[in-house]
């Protein structure tokens, strides 16, 4: 049997030649086209989706930044406080520095003290120059040194106990220099060895006028501290009570 062909002879060439090159062009264009199109889409969203992170994170940071604000100003009264704690501190332990410690002084003067002698009269001063009160022995030594001092006027039994007084003060803490003014026996007395000068003192026993300097205090003055780290104090206490 032979095979027959039923497409028309003027059909035959164009089946077999399949699609035009002109309809192709336009299929690549627009798959071109929407490819363009859809990355170009992708890039906005991603952009959009980038720009609204970073929009919520920097109205996160502005939030946080307005809180830490608000609680600076809340702390600074208090840091303005701990500044104005911390200059009194220092100057109620400048003060303190420039003080001196007359109890303990007296103290160790009383331990000292023979029992054979006899203060009439002493007087403690910062510097000298400064107020005591009911004033000082006025001896001229007191001015040889800026530092407290003692003046002492007395008797003893005899010179040689003078000596022994002046020895014996300066075992006392702190104590840098004893001064001694004069020793001389009092003529006035009544006989028999009673008292001669109504102030503990027997007849024709010797006086003595002894100044006694301690270690110097920073910032003393006449009238009191004279400077803190650098400034004058607004209140002062006289040289014989500091």
């Amino acid at each position: 049997m032979r095979a027959v062909n039923l497409i028309p002879a003027d059909s035959r060439g164009r089946s077999s030649r399949g699609p035009s090159t002109g309809m192709q062009v336009p299929v690549y264009i627009l798959l071109g086209f929407l490819a363009a199109a859809v990355a170009l889409v992708t890039v906005y969203v991603l952009t959009s989706n980038s720009i609204s992170s970073r929009t919520a994170t920097l109205t996160s940071l502005k939030t946080q930044v307005a809180q830490e604000q608000a609680a600076a100003n809340r702390l600074g009264e208090f840091s303005k406080f701990s500044q104005l704690a911390q200059t009194r501190i220092g100057t109620v332990r400048g003060i303190a520095s420039a003080r001196f410690d007359w109890h303990t002084a007296l103290v160790n003067l009383s331990k000292v003290v023979p029992a054979n002698t006899t203060l009439q009269s002493i007087s403690g001063t910062v510097v000298p120059g400064a107020s005591a009160g009911g004033g000082g022995a006025g001896s001229s030594l007191r001015s040889a040194i800026t530092a407290p001092a003692f003046e002492m006027t007395g008797c003893t039994a005899n010179q040689d106990d003078v000596a022994r007084l002046m020895s014996r003060l300066r075992l006392i803490n702190g104590v840098t220099r004893v001064s001694f003014s004069n020793s001389q026996e009092s003529n006035s007395g009544a006989p028999g060895g009673s008292s001669g000068n109504g102030q503990g003192c027997a007849a024709n026993a010797p006086t003595f006028d002894l100044t006694v300097f301690f270690s110097p205090v920073a910032n003393a003055g006449p009238n009191g501290v004279t400077s803190i780290s650098g400034t004058t104090p607004t209140t002062t206490t006289t040289g014989g009570t500091q």
